[in-house]
């Protein structure tokens, strides 16, 4: 940070393209991200963030003291489950090695060579990091199979003066239209500490009612209204033909009272609600002339407008009955029940996914819909995948910095 700035040293590890800080911004905070990742860096640097391209094992955490707040979210892909795994096989590496850095002894370069995952070895680095500068606050995240790690580092901190939680937060009770689900640790030297209160209702397939403390809140934002696929979020198509006009079975948006039920009513089905088009045989009035400029605008806008109408006759039913299932560096989004495990390949896969645009994918991941992704296509989708969701960052973040006041920069005052 540049000489005379007083806003406190935040370090960001393992930053990527940006999801904690986009959410820190919105607290009014900046902080210093470490990302070895170039591409990644280079969204962060064109959306306004600080980057450092460096390895964050590498580093030696004595050159960013003074800190106030510590973020990190290490590689996942150890511990995912679209992955091989491989980083719970080396979970006992791990944790003999977090217990070796609180007991002030650096085990990494040995215990890295008994890991069958080189990167299940990095979760231990933001433990290195908090224990060496002690800052006022931390906040890690990491896939839900690591909540296991994190509560054993919970306890570490706790030895040194740190009063720790650690839970998993889903995205949609934080406004985010997708059921992500992530292990988060929250440490702070100020005093008691709690996960962060959620500002939407909980998605559940399987409950059919609101649980009564969760009445107070706004319903979670499907894949569909956040993508803008239509206000009607489906249709109900029951068995009844009505005389042959209905032969698929006759429809009824589902803001109106159902059909009445019967015992044949389980061969009922919600679909897509088809785009409003107008009464059948009614005839477009014919407006004035318009300059040729005019025209063109306007014909971009129907050409928008109908690719808009086919997307949303497109997506399936799922989408617009519930948030979109975890996005991740890829540009299909999977039905429900359909995720791939240990790396299946996709034709093995139940159910049809929903391909998506980067932009798309930016919203559903909880991003500003115009951020500066860098890189190529496949490449902006593995960044979206591996970022935090800001929404949800910047709740976790609120909660983290609560207690305490910032401490001052290496700068010095203003």
């Amino acid at each position: 940070m540049e000489a005379g700035v007083a806003e406190p040293l935040i370090l960001d590890l393992f930053a990527g393209a940006g999801g904690w800080e986009e959410g820190l911004r919105t607290l009014g905070h900046r902080a210093l991200g470490v990302e070895q990742d170039r591409t990644a860096s280079a969204t962060a640097v064109a959306a306004g963030h600080e980057r450092l391209n460096a390895d964050v094992a590498a580093l030696d955490p004595e050159d960013f003291a003074p800190l106030w707040g510590l973020i990190a979210s290490p590689p996942c892909q150890a511990y995912s489950v679209a992955g091989h795994k491989l980083g719970r096989r080396d979970k006992q590496h791990v944790i003999a090695c977090a217990h070796d850095l609180a007991a002030g002894r650096d085990t990494r370069a040995s215990r890295l060579r008994d890991c069958q995952d080189d990167r299940s070895l990095l979760t231990v680095e933001p433990l290195r990091f908090a224990l060496a500068l002690r800052p006022s606050w931390v906040a890690l995240e990491q896939v839900p199979p690591v909540a296991e790690l994190w509560s054993i580092f919970a306890e570490l901190l706790g030895e040194h003066g740190y009063s720790s939680v650690v839970g998993v937060l889903s995205a949609e009770r934080y406004g985010v239209p997708q059921v992500r689900k992530r292990a988060f640790l929250i440490a702070s030297t100020e005093g008691e500490v709690k996960l962060p209160e959620p500002s939407h209702r909980s998605f559940n397939s399987r409950r059919h009612k609101t649980p009564e403390d969760e009445l107070h809140l706004p319903r979670w934002v499907s894949m569909a209204e956040a993508l803008g696929w239509g206000d009607e979020p489906a249709i109900l198509r029951s068995n009844h033909t009505n005389s042959g006009r209905h032969p698929g079975g006759a429809p009824r948006s589902l803001d109106r009272p159902a059909f009445t039920l019967m015992s044949s009513s389980r061969a009922w089905k919600i679909e897509p609600a088809p785009p409003s088009r107008g009464r059948p045989g009614q005839r477009a009035k014919r407006g004035p002339e318009r300059p040729p400029e005019d025209c063109r605008r306007h014909g971009e806008r129907q050409a928008n407008r109908r690719k808009q109408e086919a997307r949303c006759e497109e997506a399936p039913a799922w989408a617009h009955r519930r948030p979109a299932t975890t996005v991740v560096g890829d540009p299909r989004v999977l039905g429900p029940g359909s995720w791939p495990r240990n790396g299946a390949p996709s034709a093995r896969v139940r159910g049809k996914p929903v391909r998506v645009t980067v932009e798309q994918a930016t919203v559903l991941q909880g991003f500003r819909h115009d951020y500066p992704w860098q890189g190529s296509r496949a490449e902006r989708f593995t960044q979206i995948g591996n970022a935090v969701c800001p929404p949800v960052a910047s709740r976790v973040l609120r909660e983290a910095m609560r207690l305490g006041a910032p401490r001052r920069s290496r700068g010095g005052s203003c």
